[in-house]
């Protein structure tokens, strides 16, 4: 198959010695991976190392709401520019009749593959929760991280030389729940394990060491919802609501928005509902220019 022609995209990362501090930015509590990821990602696009097959092959490991999607997401956006992703959700594939799905047939359905590849032929893959998939459908589409190609049903090759693909997985979680006072080294240690045994070694070998991120501590929480409550406040004040933060605010949605189950998933939604609803019961009240928000009887509330 002929290599699509890349839409020009301005990516965000011009200089590679900046890339840690980018992950850093927009990817909290998980400095070990970023530090590691940042590394790695420099050596492979400064060709310092040789690169037999995909341009990367990355497991990241670790509980559900950590940061594992959001730093695909940054890595494709800081690489490669906005739009650089493709996203596919492994509990699609948990049978042997979706390798139709994946790869196509020979009565012309080329396969999510092929798509994937005529949108992203350069960028990066992100294979959702890779363990929800069935274990010969994995095997089939990793073995294409080490050759580097991948062959559709109607036999038309796809090249991975262009595309990162990293694979997400929640194996090991169970054993680190709840336990963010472990030494990070224990934590890996862990997760590494259930990684490996359930990845065949043939194919675990085709990939980086497992990236494994942590459970977030009451720091990162507290810095992941200061960073998206300052995203609203921002929102707001191009639309001319100009909003100050009391600092118990912040406090009072980390503790309530996040939960230990599902980490930072929750949080989100969580700071949507209670200070987009006193954004909007404000506004409705005739409300605009200077304002706070502060907690006022356990509710979060815009304070004139």
């Amino acid at each position: 198959m002929t290599k699509p022609k890349a839409k020009a995209l301005v990516p965000v990362v011009a200089d590679l010695s900046t890339l840690e501090t980018y992950f850093t930015t927009h990817v909290r509590g998980q400095m070990p991976v970023v530090q590691r990821l940042a590394r790695e990602i420099q050596r492979r696009e400064l060709q310092a190392v040789p690169q037999p097959g995909a341009r990367g092959g990355f497991i990241f490991a670790g509980p559900t709401g950590v940061g594992k999607t959001q730093l695909a997401l940054t890595l494709a956006n800081g690489l490669f520019g906005a739009e650089r992703l493709v996203r596919l959700d492994c509990s699609e594939f948990k049978t042997l009749a979706a390798y139709e799905g994946l790869f196509g047939n020979r009565d012309g359905d080329a396969g999510r593959l092929a798509q994937a590849f005529a949108r992203v032929p350069a960028g990066v893959w992100l294979f959702d929760e890779i363990e929800k998939a069935h274990p010969d459908l994995v095997h089939l589409f990793l073995q294409g991280v080490g050759d580097g190609v991948l062959t559709n049903a109607a036999g038309e090759s796809l090249s991975l030389k262009s595309i990162y693909v990293i694979v997400t997985t929640n194996l090991g979680a169970g054993a680190v729940a709840g336990r963010e006072h472990l030494p990070f080294s224990s934590i890996e240690r862990h997760v590494i394990r259930a990684v490996e045994s359930w990845l065949r070694p043939e194919l675990r070998a085709r990939f980086s060491r497992p990236y494994v991120f942590q459970p977030l501590s009451r720091q990162a929480q507290l810095e992941i919802t200061e960073g998206y409550v300052r995203r609203i406040v921002e929102m707001n004040a191009t639309k001319g609501r100009l909003l100050t933060v009391d600092p118990g605010v912040i406090s009072y949605l980390a503790c309530r928005g996040y939960s230990r189950r599902l980490g930072a998933r929750t949080l989100h939604q969580f700071v949507d509902e209670h200070v987009g609803d006193a954004i909007a019961g404000w506004v409705m009240r005739g409300g605009g220019g200077n304002a706070r928000l502060a907690v006022v009887a356990d509710h979060v509330e815009v304070v004139v």
